[in-house]
């Protein structure tokens, strides 16, 4: 032990023997050390995941309610640990881990040592589970998320090392970034991505990156594009076109890239492809009930033929004709298929080869071009065990915004408080929006409009920091009437509004109108 060190213990021993013997001052002493104990132990529990263990979820509905359900324990979970470690019964301290008592007469400098090394080993012990666990598809959703990103974490190549730069223009912002895309490679896939646009002063600590692929993504989906066309269904969503043309070829391996780029970086995206596009991703088997997703009508109409018995010459041949760029084109479901008709001994494998057919080979040309780009950055044996409800969950987020969570866990800074008049105003505001609206907002101030599926919770860096949803305070005048946003950082910076009057009018303005501000910061 140094000298400096000897000194600092017995300076320390002198202070804890003068203080025990005044009990106004021990009091002190022992709340600073369990202050001090709860921050460490907070810090603790955001460096090391922790696993939580539960039943299997299969559908994406019991996903989520076991998700609602965890989100609860965690904030009971969050009170117990914020309460003052004192029992005051039996006059004694408690441990908030293993809730083991000591009477008030244990020094406190062990007592604290206790709390940190409980903690530590509680913490430790959870890790080696889930690094040691056997991945499968009976296990829990959450713990099979934790496992994939501890896979990510070993393949990821360190920022600090090397990133990718990639750099583009507004007036030609989807091909530019095409361009530099595709010449990534697998490994390119896996640094850190720097978006800068030429003329535009900003620093891409993450949030440009997310706002980058998230517009992206939004324009290469949209059916004006082409890549992709709604879907016949009563469910929104998107599958291919009857045909891949030549000039799509580069736009679906890109798509796919990035796709896969966003779950790498736990980046939730606004994602509506259909089911059945997901259940390839996981080479999940397609089953007749599958084609609801793609068709609803032509779904109705094989269970139909499936449930009852067909009469002759009601239904046509094993030959199917579609409409691709205005003209007809045939496609037998089997050879010589215009000379067999359907019938009631037959129908079984008409269904069969019609299934094939709709979730597969008419999409089969973007469809393939897809899955490469995908598995370009997402190795196929790390998600082989998600289901395909899974896999949406954890690339796309939770649908819908709860504004209760959005409020537990958001941090205010500077004047700003919960009870704050300024504050209250915003909440009873973001009551009254619709999902909609509030998607923008959030699209405004984190650069996704999709949250992770632990909730607001959860809001992280692109580096993987924990950055919750965060007002700070900003002067009100006329040269800054509206909020701006930091989204590296998940920051809004709210202004100090005189009414709610001029709040309500300024947000509406800012989620209505604004434009991805890469240059914000």
């Amino acid at each position: 032990m140094g000298e400096k060190a000897r000194k600092l213990k017995e300076i320390f021993d002198e202070i804890t023997i003068w203080s025990w013997r005044r009990p106004y001052l021990r009091i002190l002493l022992r709340n600073l050390l369990i202050l001090h104990y709860l921050l460490i132990s907070r810090f603790l529990n955001s460096v090391i995941n922790i696993v939580s263990m539960g039943c299997c979820c299969i559908t994406k509905s019991s996903i989520l309610a076991r998700i609602n359900r965890q989100r609860q324990e965690s904030r009971q979970e969050s009170q117990r640990h914020n309460m003052v470690v004192f029992n005051r019964v039996n006059n004694s301290l408690v441990c908030p881990t293993c809730r083991m008592e000591f009477p008030r007469t244990t020094e406190i400098p062990l007592f604290a040592e206790h709390l940190i090394s409980c903690s530590r080993n509680r913490n430790e012990n959870q890790q080696n589970k889930l690094l040691n666990i056997q991945i499968s598809k009976d296990l829990p959703y959450d713990t099979k998320v934790k496992w994939l990103y501890q896979e990510f974490d070993k393949i990821r190549v360190p920022w600090q090392s090397e990133n990718v730069k990639i750099n583009v223009t507004r007036d030609d912002f989807v091909q530019a970034s095409l361009t530099q895309v595709l010449f990534c490679t697998a490994e390119d896939m896996h640094k850190e991505f720097q978006i800068s646009f030429k003329g535009e002063i900003g620093i891409d600590a993450g949030g440009i990156f997310r706002e980058w692929i998230t517009l992206l993504l939004r324009n290469l989906i949209s059916e004006e594009y082409g890549l992709f066309v709604k879907a016949s269904s009563t469910m929104t969503s998107y599958t291919f076109p009857n045909v891949c043309t030549d000039e799509y070829v580069s736009s679906y391996v890109f798509f796919g890239k990035l796709m896969g780029k966003a779950l790498f970086e736990k980046i939730q995206i606004n994602c509506p492809l259909s089911q059945v596009i997901y259940k390839h991703l996981v080479e999940e088997k397609i089953e007749l009930k599958d084609l609801n997703f793609l068709d609803s009508e032509l779904y109705s109409s094989l269970m139909y033929m499936k449930d009852n018995i067909l009469e002759d010459g009601i239904y046509a041949s094993f030959e199917l004709e579609k409409e691709i760029d205005g003209k007809i084109v045939k496609f037998p479901l089997k050879e010589d298929g215009d000379q067999i008709m359907v019938s009631e001994e037959n129908k079984e494998e008409y269904i069969e080869k019609r299934l094939r057919f709709e979730t597969y080979e008419i999409m089969k040309g973007g469809l393939e071009l897809l899955l490469q780009g995908f598995y370009s950055v997402i190795p196929k044996a790390l998600i082989k065990n998600f289901t395909s409800e899974e896999l949406e969950l954890c690339l796309c987020g939770l649908p819908l915004i709860d504004l209760e969570d959005w409020q537990d866990f958001t941090e205010y800074r500077g004047e700003y408080s919960r009870k704050h008049q300024v504050i209250e105003w915003f909440w009873e505001i973001l009551a009254g929006f619709t999902q909609e609206q509030l998607m923008n907002l959030l699209v405004f101030v984190t650069g996704s409009p999709r949250l992770p599926v632990e909730g607001f919770s959860s809001l992280r860096t692109l580096r993987g920091d924990t950055a919750r949803f965060t007002i700070e305070p900003t002067i009100y005048s006329q040269r800054n009437i509206y909020p701006m946003s930091h989204t590296c950082f998940n920051r809004l910076d709210l202004p100090m509004y005189p009414t709610k009057k001029e709040m309500k009018k300024a947000m509406k303005f800012v989620i209505n109108s604004h434009v991805f501000g890469f240059g914000i910061e």
